[in-house]
């Protein structure tokens, strides 16, 4: 990805801070739930575990964007950078399941705030016209993480334990740290010396009635809850599936599972730029379109060949939706109001994702694996009647 002269080196920084940070995450993920059950916890109690993490999420992304606007954004990066660096080792050190309803309440700080910040910023080093292709650079970095740590994942279980695992992904944020206190980026936002006035912008909950008035807002809050809620039960479970009934290894699972982060990864710059060629309604039809055979083939599939090619789908929907997405977002609201926007859609997320942790308790010991599929597909299918309600993109 060459620099092009329209974004500044502070792009990629910033860029690449973000894949370090999101890195930690990626690599536990795979067999966090397995983590969980080794533990002694129940498919229930990891529901429950998951859910107040999705909460926290719902709850704290606009209080915590206030927060960044008070202090500064290059403050709240370096506060996100030392939590995230640090609430691995307190997964590490956990004795027993209730700790894993506590260290959420700390680690949400970094969790709840890093990629509002860093996504707005790199969004207002764009041009209008290419948002799409600009946020698909950036979370090509960042998802990077998502095929990456999968394999470090599936690498390092076989010689480690779970534990251990949680230390080595420590020092991932950790060097992100290094690596934006060494080239901090230039014209970030700095704390404000006063309220905001009809001169300076708009306050928070004005910003919030400007962006709720916005019909595409209100279109990708609905879709995007029913996506979370079925991401969240999928990436809770997979792992579970491919043990339990599959039989593979938890290695194997990992490492399959690096497919989807792979996929999701490179699909973005692409999926960014035809977005901003065909308009974002064409893509998310497409998208949601694919992820609901995805789910219905997965219910049917069995051995390594068709789970894989099954996995760089979803992955190819994963990335795509997102990046579609923001790009949509960031061209429907003003500069003034794009941090709170991207906090309100993040704390959507958490909405879908609070639902999904309920999920994952409710069905993950009563139903087969292959009817909760179906059951995601389901839920995905009013996404394609809503896209059509979308308007078209502002122009440049």
């Amino acid at each position: 990805m060459e620099n092009d002269g329209s974004l500044p080196v502070s792009f990629y920084v910033v860029s690449l801070a973000s894949f370090l940070f999101e890195l930690s995450r990626h690599t536990t993920q795979p067999i966090f739930t397995l983590y969980i059950l080794e533990m002694g916890a129940s498919l229930v109690q990891v529901g429950l575990i998951l859910s107040v993490q999705s909460i926290l999420m719902m709850v704290v992304r606009i209080p915590l964007a206030m927060v960044s606007d008070r202090v500064g954004h290059n403050r709240m990066f370096l506060i996100a950078f030392f939590i995230q660096a640090t609430a691995p080792i307190l997964y590490a050190i956990a004795p027993d399941p209730s700790w894993l309803y506590v260290i959420p309440f700390y680690q949400i700080l970094a969790s709840g705030s890093f990629n509002q910040l860093a996504m707005s910023t790199v969004s207002n080093m764009a041009p209008a016209a290419r948002q799409g292709d600009a946020l698909g650079r950036y979370m090509t970095f960042m998802s990077m993480g998502m095929f990456v740590g999968p394999i470090i994942a599936g690498s390092l279980v076989t010689h480690i334990d779970y534990r251990q695992l949680f230390m080595v992904t420590a020092l991932f944020p950790a060097i992100g740290l290094g690596l934006f206190l060494k080239f901090k980026p230039q014209g970030m936002r700095a704390p404000p010396t006063e309220e905001a006035t009809p001169e300076n912008g708009p306050g928070t909950m004005a910003s919030l009635k400007m962006i709720l008035r916005d019909r595409n807002v209100l279109v990708l809050t609905f879709i995007r809850s029913a996506y979370a809620m079925s991401n969240t039960v999928f990436t809770s479970l997979f792992a579970v599936f491919a043990v339990r009934d599959l039989g593979f290894t938890p290695a194997l699972a990992a490492l399959l599972f690096s497919v989807v982060g792979f996929s999701n990864a490179f699909i973005k710059l692409p999926a960014g730029r035809v977005a901003d060629t065909l308009g974002p309604r064409k893509v998310l039809f497409a998208t949601f379109s694919t992820l609901i055979l995805v789910y219905i083939s997965m219910s049917y599939a069995r051995g390594v060949a068709p789970i894989l090619l099954l996995l760089v789908l979803f992955g190819a929907c994963w990335g795509t939706r997102a990046v579609t997405e923001w790009s949509t977002l960031t061209n429907s609201v003003t500069q003034e109001t794009k941090t709170i926007a991207i906090s309100y859609l993040g704390s959507i997320w958490g909405v879908g994702a609070t639902l999904g942790s309920f999920m994952v308790g409710v069905v993950g010991e009563a139903f087969p694996f292959s009817t909760i599929f179906l059951m995601l597909a389901l839920i995905n299918l009013p996404a394609i009647p809503a896209i059509y309600l979308m308007r078209k993109q502002k122009e440049a």
